[in-house]
């Protein structure tokens, strides 16, 4: 298989799309409780920060098989 910087774009876009949900989920959680207090993954900033690890799994699992298919 060739390397195609489409594809390759495309799992980042989906990443970032994962980092900025976790982001987003972090200001919410910091406004709230603050800065020594805060916690993403509880509360109403929660759906927002497992979304983001979700979306960071897919494209961990579209990544994983992708690099093995270049390398074969």
């Amino acid at each position: 298989m060739e390397f195609s910087w489409w594809t390759w774009w495309g799992i980042m876009v989906i990443a970032l799309a994962g980092l900025g949900l976790i982001g987003r989920a972090a200001v919410i959680a910091i406004r709230r409780d603050g800065i020594g207090r805060a916690r993403a993954e509880r509360g109403t900033s929660s759906p927002w920060f497992w979304s983001g690890i979700g979306v960071l799994i897919v494209a961990g699992l579209l990544l994983i098989p992708w690099v093995i298919a270049l390398d074969s």
